[in-house]
C-alpha cells in the first residue's frame, strides 16, 4: 500500500518502505543510530516530537510517504513514531477512487466478487497494506469523504478491534446504503454493548465536504478566505439557517435518538413540542402547533436541519436553548471541518475561542415542520409555540360536546343522533400572519425583511423584489417590461 498511496512520480526510493519496520517492545520510535553521515537539518527539526505532532496532520499521505523514502533515517522517523498517522485523509489519494471502467472489467472477469468488494476494493487494499505495516491502528481520524464506500466497510470500521477510529468522516460518498448504515450504528450503541465501545465517538456525514481552494495571489483575499473558512467551524452556533441539503429519512432520525449521548454527528435530533424526545412534548397546547400532534403525518423523531437564535417573542424556546457550556460533549454536533491536530471528542465539538469573546454561544435546532410558517429566510427571526400561533395551525378555540337528539319522522320513525355544540357562542379572531411569502426566490419573510425588499411599481401598481428583480425602478418593473409601454398605458387609463 506503501509504494500504491504514493501517488506521485518523485519518489524513487520507495523500496525503502518494503523493509517491515522493528518496532520496540513498548511499539515506539527508537531514534535513529549516529552514523558519520552529517544529519539533515529537517531530520533534526522533526525529530522533535511537538514539531513532528504539529507538522505530520497537515501533510498528506502522500507526502508523508515520500519523506520516509527519503533514506533510512527518515523511514525510521516516519514508520515507528506514534502519532504520524492519527490523522488520515484518504479523499485527495488517487489510489482511493474508484476506477468503474477497471472495476466492471474486473468484475466481468471475476463472477464471483459480491458487491462490497466491487465498491469498497481500491479502500480494503489500502487498509490491508496499513495493517500490513502496523499502522493500521494508529489511525484515529480517517476522512473518506466523496469514495466509494459501502455499508460493509463502514460496519468494520465501527465495530472491528484492530481499527481505532474516533472521528470518521463519510460526507458525500458513494455506493454507500444508509439503511444498514444506520443499523450498524444502533447495534454498536445498544443498550448491552461491551464497556468502552464504540470508540468512534464523532460522525460526520450530512454536511458537505471542504473543498481545497487554490492559493490567491493577493494576500487580503487569502486574509478573506481564511476568515469564511473559521466562520464555518461554528455554523451552528453563529452562521443561522439551514445547515443540512436535502430531505433525510425517519431511519436516520431514530438512529441520532438512539446513539444520543454515544456518538455526536455533525447534526443532532430535533426536539421540538411535536416529538417525543422533546422536553417540552405534551406540554404545549395542540391548538399552537402547525401540525397537531397525533396526526397521521406526525413523526416521532426527526434530524434538525436549521439552527436558529433564541424566539424572538420571548427569547428561549420550550425546549431550550442549546449551549457549548451547559451541554455533554456528546450531545452537542461535531463542527465541520473535522480537528487536525486532535482525535477528541472536544475538539470536533468546541467552537473557536476567538469567536466566542468568552461567552458561552447558544441556538435552537429545529426541523423544517417545527419551524414552518414561525421562521423568517431572510433575517432568521422566529417565534416560538407560546409566543405565535400561525393562521395555519388548527382551530381548537372552543370545546366540543356531544348531545343526543331525538329525531322523529312523519311516519312515525325515530332515530338518535348525536350533535357537536360548542362551550362557546364565538370563535377566537384568527391570529395576523408575521410571515408572508411576497417573493418567490426569497421564501418566507417576515413583516420588517417584506418591508425592506418589496416595493410598489408606479406604472402598473404591482409589487417587486429590490433583490431578485435587479433593474426595475419605482415607475418601471419586469412585468412592465414584459407587458410592454402600450399595456402600460391601458392599465393607466
Amino acid at each position: 500500500m506503501l509504494s500504491v498511496v504514493s501517488n506521485h512520480s518523485n519518489a524513487p526510493h520507495v523500496r525503502f518502505l518494503e523493509l517491515t519496520p522493528k518496532l520496540n517492545s513498548f511499539n515506539r520510535w527508537i531514534p535513529p543510530q549516529q552514523t558519520s553521515r552529517r544529519s539533515s537539518p529537517l531530520l533534526s527539526l522533526l525529530s522533535n516530537r511537538l514539531i513532528l505532532d504539529y507538522t505530520a496532520p497537515y501533510l498528506s499521505a502522500s507526502a508523508r510517504l515520500n519523506l520516509a523514502s527519503t533514506n533510512r533515517d527518515f523511514r525510521a522517523l516516519v514508520l515507528n513514531t506514534i502519532g504520524v498517522f492519527r490523522h488520515l485523509d484518504l479523499s485527495c489519494i488517487g489510489a482511493a477512487q474508484l476506477d468503474t471502467e477497471e472495476a466492471e472489467q474486473r468484475e466481468r472477469d471475476d463472477d464471483s466478487l459480491t458487491e462490497d468488494e466491487f465498491y469498497s476494493r481500491p479502500l480494503r487494499g489500502i487498509f490491508s497494506s496499513l495493517k500490513r505495516h502496523h499502522l493500521l491502528g494508529d489511525v484515529q481520524t480517517l476522512i473518506l469523504d466523496g469514495l466509494s464506500v459501502t455499508a460493509e466497510l463502514c460496519h468494520e470500521l465501527i465495530l472491528d478491534p484492530a481499527y481505532n477510529i474516533r472521528v470518521l468522516s463519510l460526507r458525500g460518498t458513494k455506493n454507500l446504503n444508509e439503511g444498514k448504515l444506520c443499523r450498524s450504528l444502533q447495534y454498536a450503541c445498544r443498550p448491552t454493548r461491551p464497556e468502552n465501545t464504540p470508540r468512534l465517538k464523532a460522525l460526520y456525514y450530512f454536511g458537505e465536504p471542504e473543498r481545497v481552494a487554490e492559493p490567491r495571489p493577493s494576500s487580503a483575499k487569502n486574509a478573506r478566505r481564511q476568515q469564511l473558512v473559521k466562520s464555518s467551524e461554528d455554523d451552528w452556533y453563529y452562521a443561522k439557517g439551514r445547515m443540512t441539503a436535502g430531505s433525510l429519512s425517519e431511519e436516520w432520525a431514530a438512529t441520532l435518538v438512539d446513539c444520543f449521548g454515544i456518538i455526536a454527528f455533525d447534526t443532532v435530533a430535533c426536539k421540538g413540542p411535536r416529538h417525543l424526545n422533546s422536553p417540552a412534548y405534551g406540554k404545549i397546547e395542540a391548538s399552537h402547533l402547525v401540525t397537531p400532534m397525533g396526526a397521521p403525518h406526525d413523526t416521532q423523531w426527526a434530524v434538525a436541519c436549521y439552527s436558529l437564535p433564541p424566539c424572538a417573542g420571548c427569547g428561549v424556546a420550550p425546549e431550550g436553548l442549546t449551549t457549548h457550556a451547559g451541554t455533554p460533549l456528546s450531545q452537542l454536533p461535531a463542527l465541520s471541518p473535522p480537528p487536525v491536530l486532535s482525535s477528541s471528542l472536544r475538539s470536533c465539538t468546541t467552537p473557536s475561542p476567538s469567536l466566542t469573546g468568552g461567552r458561552s454561544p447558544s441556538f435552537v435546532a429545529r426541523c423544517y415542520d417545527c419551524i414552518r410558517d414561525r421562521y423568517c429566510d431572510g433575517c432568521h427571526k422566529w417565534w416560538c409555540e407560546d409566543c405565535y400561533t400561525p393562521p395555519t395551525a388548527p382551530v381548537f378555540h372552543r370545546a366540543m360536546s356531544t348531545t343526543d337528539v331525538v329525531i322523529v319522522s312523519p311516519d312515525g320513525d325515530a332515530w338518535i343522533e348525536q350533535h357537536e355544540q360548542g362551550a362557546d357562542t364565538g370563535l377566537a379572531p384568527k391570529p395576523k400572519a408575521r410571515i408572508n411569502r411576497s417573493c418567490w426566490e426569497c421564501g418566507n419573510h417576515c413583516n420588517d425583511c417584506i418591508e425592506h425588499t418589496q416595493r410598489i411599481c408606479g406604472g402598473c401598481r404591482g409589487g417587486y423584489c429590490v433583490t431578485h428583480n435587479e433593474g426595475s425602478t419605482s415607475t418601471h418593473c419586469d412585468w412592465c417590461a414584459t407587458r410592454g409601454t402600450r399595456g402600460r398605458f391601458l392599465r393607466q387609463q
